[in-house]
């Protein structure tokens, strides 16, 4: 399941408000609703900006405000997550966990407030969905299965009991088209039907959605890179970086969209973008910098601008003394051991064809 499928719908999720307790008055609940509804838009908006200090900050308050809502420890959890996600850190590995089991409680506690709320099914499913995903990359495999088993079942109800409610489609979509594009599921007679029909229903949440049409385009688009329609993914991109310039994810996917299309300028733009970026940000992940320098050398070889090559391939090499990986992790297109040795390849390349040229010089002088 691609990343975008819990992280983003976590967003929603935590945008979504619950029915409150049946004891408080229309009005009361009018009102709550509304302050959760208010919070989580600021925090939304923080969110989407990275200013992430600012959105865990709203979140608690939501938190501390509606402790029985999910709202707060699902926009705290998200918050968490896209750090680790657009920065590549474990910095908020342990606030993370402590939330997992906490957003699944409380999204179950509000099925059981209302029953008839699509709603409630479908942050019940991203609850499910973001443990699983989690538990996996522990290699927790058992009980990664075993939450997995109930992200479908949640969205197709919260679907039945909401058709209106657009936004479920977003995850419905994407977890229909992951389904079909990953491992043996894609070879399977009907995995190309299904992975259309997601594409089409992530798009209805774009026109559609009242809360996730931004965060429904990082799904596309990302949808669109797997299906290797390049152009289109840098069309959606284009949108998105109008407003989230700030964004390191987003940069770098734009990066590798150019360098697919081979506009090895604008791919390098990209890269000299992100390195600005990975060197502003507090949350330092020393093998993105060098997964970042290495891109820049592939544009550069490929631009034929061999001296910055080798400049960019030494920047990365000196880094390496300063891996760690118990505080890191790899990014969402590459594992970083393929994106080393690649690295050490092209180095190698560039010093011999800089080698090649010296000696081609001398022996003209002679």
């Amino acid at each position: 399941m691609a990343e975008y499928l819990f992280t983003a719908s976590a967003v929603l999720a935590a945008a979504l408000v619950c029915t409150l307790n049946p004891a408080h008055s229309v009005a009361q609940d009018a009102n709550a609703k509304t302050d959760i509804y208010t919070l989580y838009e600021q925090t939304l908006k923080n969110y989407n900006s990275e200013n992430f200090d600012e959105a865990i900050q709203l979140a608690t308050q939501i938190r501390e405000r509606y402790p029985d809502e999910p709202a707060g420890a699902f926009g705290m959890l998200t918050s968490y997550w896209t750090i680790a996600r657009n920065y590549r850190v474990r910095t908020y590995e342990h606030q993370i966990d402590s939330l997992l089991d906490l957003a699944v409680d409380l999204s179950q506690s509000a099925i059981k407030r209302d029953k008839k709320n699509g709603e409630n099914y479908f942050y019940l499913g991203t609850a499910y969905g973001f443990r699983s995903m989690i538990r996996t990359q522990k290699h927790q495999w058992m009980k990664a299965f075993q939450d997995g088993a109930q992200v479908l079942k949640n969205f197709n109800k919260a679907v039945a009991y909401s058709p209106d409610f657009y936004d479920t489609y977003y995850g419905l979509g994407l977890y229909k088209y992951w389904f079909g594009a990953k491992g043996a599921m894609r070879y399977l007679p009907y995995a190309r039907k299904n992975r259309n029909k997601g594409i089409e229903q992530i798009k209805l949440a774009i026109e559609k959605g009242r809360f996730l049409p931004v965060t429904a385009m990082y799904g596309l688009m990302a949808a669109y890179f797997n299906e290797e329609e390049y152009e289109k993914a840098l069309q959606i991109s284009d949108q998105l970086f109008e407003q989230f310039s700030n964004n390191p994810n987003l940069c770098y996917r734009r990066g590798r969209m150019y360098a697919k299309l081979e506009k090895w300028p604008e791919a390098a733009e990209s890269f000299a973008r992100l390195h600005e970026i990975l060197t502003a940000t507090k949350y330092k992940c020393v093998s993105f910098q060098i997964e970042c320098f290495y891109w820049s050398a592939r544009c550069q070889y490929a631009l034929e601008n061999y001296y910055a090559t080798q400049r960019f391939c030494q920047d990365a090499l000196s880094l390496e003394k300063r891996l760690d990986f118990s505080k890191e992790m790899d990014g969402p297109l590459d594992k970083f051991a393929d994106i080393q040795k690649e690295l050490h390849k092209l180095n190698k390349k560039i010093d011999a064809i800089l080698l090649t040229r010296a000696s081609d010089v001398v022996r003209n002088r002679q």
